[in-house]
């Protein structure tokens, strides 16, 4: 099942940089086919992918859902000389992709006039991050003390 996903998300991530460039999807194309074999492979058709989509004028909804596909064929593909019962597409993980995606393009969609903005930012995503992870730190499993004996 590993083997189809990681040949489906490839053959996504060919025809939506053929979409934006002809030219650049044969190159991913060629690399999708080469990361059967050559795993870093998979990561230069996802360099290819974002180079198209760096020197073409896309939308910002096709720029995401090609950056969905693109994390969906690294997963994937990254699994693919992993050992028996590795799965990548968990629920989680695939949660995680879509919620990422759809937040990422929605705060591109928000006209946003304040110059102080791209500064903010990064500073606000490590702050909910440290929330984030505190809260989860400070509900750990409780162990017992055994008396020495």
């Amino acid at each position: 099942m590993t083997r189809f996903l990681a040949l489906l998300a490839g053959l996504l991530l060919v025809a939506a940089v053929s979409l934006i460039t002809p030219l650049a999807g044969l190159a991913a194309l060629g690399l999708v086919i080469a990361s059967w074999w050559w795993r870093p492979a998979a990561v230069a058709a996802v360099l290819v992918t974002i180079a198209a989509l760096a020197f073409s004028d896309v939308g910002v909804i096709a720029a995401a859902a090609t950056g969905l596909v693109a994390t969906t064929y690294l997963l994937n593909a990254a699994v693919l000389h992993a050992p028996e019962g590795v799965v990548p597409t968990t629920i989680p993980s695939v949660g995680g992709a879509v919620l990422f995606t759809i937040a990422a393009a929605t705060a591109a969609l928000v006209p946003v006039e304040l110059i102080w903005a791209p500064l903010a930012a990064p500073i606000l995503i490590v702050a909910i991050y440290a929330l984030l992870v505190t809260g989860l730190t400070t509900k750990g499993p409780t162990v017992e003390k055994v008396p020495a004996e």
